[in-house]
């Protein structure tokens, strides 16, 4: 009964997701296993998109850069922003980086020979896609394809030189495959592990954020979404990757301590992240909005579903 009230009581309130920092490493949270930070939340004040997958890029005038997704609900896709941010957290700027036309997000960040490269989740376009930045310009170019396959979230970690890259295969969100790929170079040719797919399953699955290394060991974040999409995260520790065998075990667990008044909007988290002593992190945020909630249920009807795509259509 109880958890049927509180299935209701949840429609009740506009979902959002956003970002947020804190002081800290994540080295220290896998040595300590333990996960409750003072988070700083970047709370929106409007229903009309979301921000979220975090991903820290180096930066060319000394503020502190974010690359991340952002999606505006009349769009309703994503494209790649940069967030600048002074040391104190303030923000300093907000720009458009990338906007394919498609759903794009999670901005996985690779350093390369003195450059920085981009990889966004693109799965849309079926095929796995790098650009090149330029901190100094902040753009992007030269395109390169890596993969013909519709990866999502996926996540590039170098071990006994190879680039191994871990990414899912999904069938909306009800299905999470996991797949591995490795290559001598950034930019292939990538084989595929002979093992594929090496999970099938909601949980333990997705990838989180970068790869940690500590101690010597290389720890996976990844989301957990049995329950519902980001609820929180697992960071397995890997035991084996190589050509013949991967294979990884829950360390730990990291997810939304509701005791924390920090976190009085947020239920889940699905990305983590850090730079130096810096990290962030993005979480759903949750407002109290009933008529905003029957708004979007309205809207959300196959009738006035196909009367906005009408007016788009003849004002284009």
């Amino acid at each position: 009964m109880k958890s049927t009230l509180s299935k209701y009581i949840a429609k009740l309130y506009f979902k959002q997701w956003t970002i947020g920092f804190f002081r800290g490493t994540i080295e220290n949270l896998i040595r300590e296993r333990s996960f409750n930070p003072d988070i700083k939340w970047h709370y929106l004040d409007s229903f009309k998109k979301f921000i979220a997958d975090p991903f820290f890029v180096e930066s060319g005038d000394g503020n502190i850069k974010i690359l991340l997704e952002d999606l505006d609900f009349q769009e309703n896709y994503g494209k790649i922003y940069l967030l600048s941010i002074d040391k104190e957290l303030k923000q300093k700027g907000y720009k458009l980086l990338l906007d394919t036309g498609i759903h794009l997000s999670y901005p996985f960040v690779v350093y390369e020979d003195g450059k920085i490269f981009i990889i966004p989740e693109a799965a849309r376009s079926g095929k796995l896609t790098c650009y090149e930045y330029d901190k100094v310009s902040e753009t992007l170019g030269n395109q390169h394809e890596i993969l013909p396959v519709p990866l999502r979230d996926a996540t590039i970690v170098r071990h006994n030189g190879k680039y191994w890259i871990f990414g899912i295969i999904a069938r909306d969100d009800t299905e999470y495959k996991m797949y591995v790929y490795y290559s001598e170079n950034l930019f292939g040719p990538y084989l595929s592990h002979k093992d594929n797919p090496l999970k099938n399953s909601l949980d333990g699955t997705r990838q989180a954020g970068n790869f940690v290394t500590v101690d010597g060991a290389i720890y996976r974040p990844v989301q957990n979404c049995h329950n519902g999409y980001g609820e929180s995260m697992t960071i397995y520790k890997i035991t084996s990757l190589t050509e013949e065998c991967i294979s990884e075990e829950p360390y730990m667990n990291i997810s939304v301590n509701r005791n924390n008044r920090n976190n009085r909007k947020i239920h889940s988290m699905h990305t983590i992240n850090q730079l130096g002593d810096l990290v962030v992190v993005d979480g759903e945020q949750w407002t109290f909005a009933p008529f905003k909630q029957l708004e979007k249920f309205i809207g959300d009807l196959p009738l006035f579903k196909t009367n906005r795509r009408m007016v788009k259509t003849s004002t284009n």
